[in-house]
């Protein structure tokens, strides 16, 4: 799963780089980021691939309320063309969650020991993830929200846990942002076939407090 993720180091510069964009805003930079928060997302429209603020909880647009949000943000791999939640995401509602990197908890005899997890090259991550735009039908508000999909661990994530949260390399940027390509099966075959030189080491518990920010966060235990 991937549940905290930080974007303390990313600029409007390093994802323009580093994605292409056409439009930039401004975004939430922390080192604590949890789901319900506001993170920085990449989506293409009408041929334009711009950086914007989504909720972190997908909402689907046919729900009633926006309950199911602590349930979704994230979205197993193995089942994203079946989920309701998610099977019309997938085919043309695909985004990009950069981060600088994330947090996983090992279970422990003594407790939880959380890690943060990063790019070897120190660039930004690419999480694969999934947006809807939902509207209530009382006051017309309309919430953008998102999940990152997840996947089975790599060789060096098994090590701590049994999921990981599917990475993107700059290949394949192009054909997830594209929402033309309604292909899912592809789609997931090129997030299952990713290598990613990944590092990690363990932190403080620090971290596991989402009320908790800065460097300490990431500090070598």
């Amino acid at each position: 799963m991937c549940g905290r993720t930080s974007t303390a180091d990313l600029t409007a510069a390093s994802l323009t780089a580093t994605f292409g964009l056409n439009q930039t805003i401004p975004f939430l930079q922390s080192y604590n980021i949890a789901p319900t928060l506001q993170i920085p997302a990449i989506r293409e429209e009408n041929h334009t691939r711009s950086l914007v603020s989504l909720r972190w909880g997908l909402i689907p647009h046919w729900s009633k309320d926006t309950k199911i949000a602590l349930h979704t943000f994230n979205a197993r791999i193995e089942t994203l063309t079946q989920k309701p939640s998610f099977r019309e995401s997938i085919k043309s509602k695909r985004c990009i969650i950069p981060a600088s990197g994330f947090y996983e908890w090992q279970k422990l005899e003594q407790g939880k020991q959380p890690y943060y997890i990063y790019r070897a090259d120190k660039q930004p991550i690419a999480f694969a993830g999934l947006w809807d735009r939902w509207v209530d039908k009382e006051s017309g508000e309309v919430v953008e929200s998102c999940s990152i999909v997840t996947m089975d661990a790599n060789q060096l994530m098994t090590k701590i846990h049994h999921r990981m949260p599917a990475i993107l390399e700059p290949e394949h940027f192009d054909v997830w942002l594209d929402p033309e390509f309604k292909e899912p099966q592809v789609l997931q075959d090129i997030l299952k076939a990713e290598e990613h030189d990944l590092e990690m080491y363990p932190v403080s518990s620090y971290v596991s407090n989402s009320r908790n920010d800065g460097e300490k966060c990431i500090e070598p235990l």
